[in-house]
C-alpha cells in the first residue's frame, strides 16, 4: 500500500474538554508533534504556556484542528484522533496521538488492513476510544445534490475499522465527513448524514492561530512538506565545487591539528563556525554556497555532529532548523544524510512527527547505514515521547563542552 499512519500529537492543544461516550480531560503539551505520544504539561516553544482549548464534542472545532495537528492539510485521507486512560486508571481519557492514512487501499480488502494496521497502532497507544474524520473529494455530501456519493464505502470503512478496534475492547465514537477541510464546507456524520453542520475557518482555529503566533506555518498540502527536504538540482550544482574544496581545505587542516596535537582546537574552530552560520539565519541573513558547503563539511566530523543536536533544545532551535533545511536541499550522498538527520532530530524533538518522519526518510534514502537516522526512525516508529530523544541534546552539549563551547538548553526542555 502506498500510504502509512503518520502519527501526530496535539502538542499545540493545551486543554481537550467534552462531554462525548468518551469524556476527555485537559492534556497540556510541548510543541507540535505527529510521531510520537502525548506528553504531560510543558511550555510550548520556549516560554508560551497559554495553549488554547480544543473541545472534542464539537466535530467545527476537531475538523478545523486538523491541518495545524497535523501541519498540512489532509486530502483524501483517514484522520484518526486516538484517546487514551490516563495513567492512574481512572477519571476522563485524553487525547493521545492523532493518526493520518491515505485512503486510497486496494479495495475492501485493502481497508480491512487499514483497519487492522490503526488498532495496532492504538494498542501500541493504549488506546480506549477513537474518534475518526474521512476526508474524499469524490463523496457528496448530504443535501448536496449528490446524496450517497462514496457512503457505502465510508460506511464500510467505519465498520472495518469498529470490528477491528472493538476486537481490542477498544470504542469508535464518532465518525465525520468531510469533501475537504475549508471554512463554509460542510461536514456530516458517517453513520447519521442528517447529524452535519458547516466547518468554520480552520485558519482561526485557536491551534492554527497559536502556531502562527509560534513562527510555524501550516503547509498546504504533505507535498509541501516533502519540499523542504527535496533536492534543488540547480543549487546541488552550485554547492558541489565549494564542497570538494572545502573537503581539502579541511582535509589539510585535519593533518596540521594531528601533527600539531591541536584536534581539539581544530574542531572547536570547526563547531564555532557552523554556530556563526546559525547566527546569520537567526538575524535573518542569509548563507551562500561557500558557508553552507563549510558546514557540510564540519558536519562530517563526527564529535562536531554530535555537538550540534543540542542547537534543538537553545534558543536558536529555529534558525539552526532551517540551516539543516537548506543544506538537505544542496547535498547528496552521506552529506545530506547528515543534515537530513538533524532537520529530523529537531523535527521530533519539537514534536512534529510528520516532518520528522519525512526528513529521516531523506536520510536513510541517502545513507542506509546512517546509525543516528535509524536509530530515530526506529523511536518514531514505536510512538517514542519527544522528551525522550531529546536526551541526545544533552549529549550534544557535553560533547560541545569537551571542546571548550557552551551550550544554552531551556531549562524546561527535557521536563515530560
Amino acid at each position: 500500500m502506498n500510504a502509512q499512519f503518520i502519527d501526530a500529537l496535539p502538542d499545540r492543544v493545551a486543554v481537550i474538554v467534552g462531554r462525548m461516550t468518551t469524556a476527555i480531560e485537559p492534556t497540556p503539551a510541548d510543541d507540535e508533534c505527529a510521531g510520537t505520544p502525548t506528553e504531560s504539561p510543558t511550555p510550548a516553544r520556549g516560554a508560551r504556556t497559554d495553549r488554547p482549548a480544543l473541545r472534542a464534542d464539537d466535530p467545527r472545532e476537531c475538523i478545523a484542528a486538523v491541518p495545524a495537528l497535523l501541519g498540512f492539510v489532509p486530502r483524501r485521507s483517514l484522520v484518526v484522533y486516538l484517546l487514551r486512560q490516563p495513567p492512574s486508571g481512572s477519571g476522563p481519557a485524553s487525547l493521545s496521538a492523532v493518526a493520518r492514512h491515505d485512503l486510497e487501499p486496494p479495495g475492501r480488502g485493502g481497508w480491512a488492513r487499514l483497519a487492522t494496521h490503526l488498532t495496532a497502532l492504538c494498542v501500541r497507544e493504549n488506546t480506549v476510544a477513537v474518534l475518526a474524520l474521512i476526508v474524499d473529494d469524490r463523496a457528496g455530501a448530504p443535501h448536496s445534490g449528490k446524496p450517497g456519493v462514496r457512503s457505502g464505502r465510508h460506511r464500510y470503512l467505519m465498520r472495518a475499522l469498529e470490528r477491528a478496534l472493538v476486537a481490542e475492547h477498544i470504542m469508535l465514537d464518532e465518525v465525520w465527513a468531510v469533501r475537504e477541510i475549508a471554512a463554509g464546507e460542510p461536514w456530516w456524520a458517517v453513520e447519521d448524514p442528517a447529524v452535519a453542520g458547516v466547518q468554520s475557518d480552520p485558519a482561526a482555529s485557536p491551534i492554527a492561530l497559536a502556531e502562527a503566533v509560534d513562527g510555524y506555518r501550516i503547509k498546504a498540502s504533505r507535498e509541501d512538506l516533502e519540499d523542504l527536504v527535496a533536492v534543488d538540482a540547480q543549487l546541488c550544482a552550485e554547492v558541489r565545487p565549494e564542497v570538494d574544496r572545502a573537503g581539502i581545505l579541511a582535509g589539510q587542516r585535519f593533518r596540521t591539528a594531528i601533527f600539531r596535537d591541536e584536534l581539539d582546537r581544530y574542531r572547536r574552530s570547526l563547531l564555532n563556525r557552523v554556530l556563526d552560520r546559525v547566527a546569520v539565519l537567526a538575524s535573518d541573513g542569509t548563507v551562500d554556497a561557500r558557508a553552507l558547503a563549510e558546514t557540510a563539511v564540519a558536519l562530517r566530523d563526527p564529535t562536531v555532529r554530535d555537538a550540534v543536536f543540542a542547537l534543538a533544545g537553545g534558543h536558536r532551535a529555529e534558525a539552526a532548523a532551517r540551516l539543516w533545511a537548506q543544506l538537505c536541499r544542496v547535498l547528496t550522498g552521506s552529506d545530506r544524510a547528515e543534515a537530513a538527520t538533524l532537520f529530523g532530530y529537531s523535527a521530533y524533538t519539537r514534536g512534529d512527527g510528520v516532518l520528522a518522519g519525512i526528513a529521516l526518510r531523506a536520510a536513510l534514502e541517502s545513507d542506509p547505514d546512517h546509525t543516528i537516522a535509524r536509530l530515530l526512525d526506529t523511536a518514531l516508529g514505536t510512538g517514542m515521547p519527544p522528551h525522550e530523544v531529546r536526551k541526545l541534546a544533552y549529549s550534544g552539549r557535553a560533547k560541545a563542552a569537551e571542546l571548550g563551547v557552551e551550550f544554552d538548553l531551556r531549562a524546561d526542555w527535557l521536563q515530560p
